[in-house]
């Protein structure tokens, strides 16, 4: 869930956006092959975005996931979600 502390509720951290994957995915009701094929990656790679570690080298394809989903730009450094 994006962090609601803030007056955007699309503020996002690195673990919040990998909750955001999920939550596009789930929303859609795909599996994370079908969601992969709609935003240009592998299940494995969906499965590694949803799925935050520290320092995993995803915030960039989850960045990508999100825009490439959603059609909104996600800027740095807090992630905040924009419609374009």
């Amino acid at each position: 869930m994006p962090n609601t502390e803030s007056s955007d509720p699309r503020l996002m951290d690195e673990r919040d956006l990998a909750q955001r994957v999920r939550e596009l995915r789930t929303q859609a009701g795909l599996t994370q092959k079908e969601f992969g094929e709609q935003v240009g990656y592998s299940h494995s790679t969906v499965s590694k975005a949803e799925n935050f570690r520290e320092a995993d080298g995803m915030i960039g394809i989850r960045q990508r996931i999100i825009e490439r989903a959603t059609g909104n730009e996600v800027a740095g450094p807090f992630f905040e979600e924009r419609e374009q």
